[in-house]
C-alpha cells in the first residue's frame, strides 16, 4: 500500500512538472514573437552613405504593409536626415535584407539611428498589427540602432 501511495505522488509531481515545463515553453514561444531589426552595415559611396538592414518576421503574422520612421543624428547628437521607409510585404518567419542610400551623407557623419517610430504595420489580412511593441533593434555596425 505504501509503495503505491508512493508511485501515485510520484505520478502526480511528475505530471505537475510536466504541467510546469509545457506552461513554460508556451510562454516562452510567446515571448518569441517579434520583429527584429538589424543595422548590418554601412559603408561610404561617391553617392553618399549606403546602409544595410535586416529585418526578421518573427510576429507570427505577414505584414503587406511596413512602414518605419527613422532619423539619422550626427556624432554630437543633433539630428540630420529623417526617412520613411515602406518595407512592405515582410514575409512571415523570413528575414530580408534591404539597402537604403544617404543622399551626399558620409558614413562617418552619422552617430546613431533612431526608430522613431511604425506609421504603418498591417497585416494580411488589412488588420492593424502592434509592430512597434514588437520591434527588437541591434546594429553589427559602429553605429547604435535604437528604439
Amino acid at each position: 500500500m505504501m509503495a503505491s501511495r508512493y508511485v501515485a505522488g510520484f505520478a502526480g509531481g511528475a505530471l505537475a512538472l510536466v504541467a510546469t515545463v509545457a506552461w513554460q515553453t508556451a510562454s516562452h514561444a510567446q515571448d518569441a514573437s517579434a520583429l527584429a531589426i538589424e543595422l548590418n552595415k554601412m559603408e561610404n559611396t561617391e553617392q553618399g552613405c549606403l546602409s544595410s538592414f535586416l529585418f526578421d518576421n518573427r510576429t507570427g503574422h505577414q505584414l503587406n504593409r511596413f512602414q518605419l520612421d527613422l532619423v539619422f543624428f550626427d556624432p554630437d547628437g543633433i539630428a540630420a536626415k529623417q526617412m520613411l521607409l515602406d518595407m512592405a510585404p515582410l514575409y512571415v518567419d523570413k528575414q530580408t535584407f534591404a539597402t537604403f542610400l544617404l543622399d551626399g551623407t558620409a558614413c562617418e557623419k552619422i552617430g546613431s539611428v533612431l526608430v522613431n517610430g511604425v506609421p504603418a504595420c498591417e497585416n494580411g489580412s488589412g488588420h492593424e498589427v502592434g509592430c512597434i511593441d514588437l520591434l527588437e533593434v541591434s546594429s553589427r555596425s559602429g553605429v547604435p540602432l535604437k528604439r
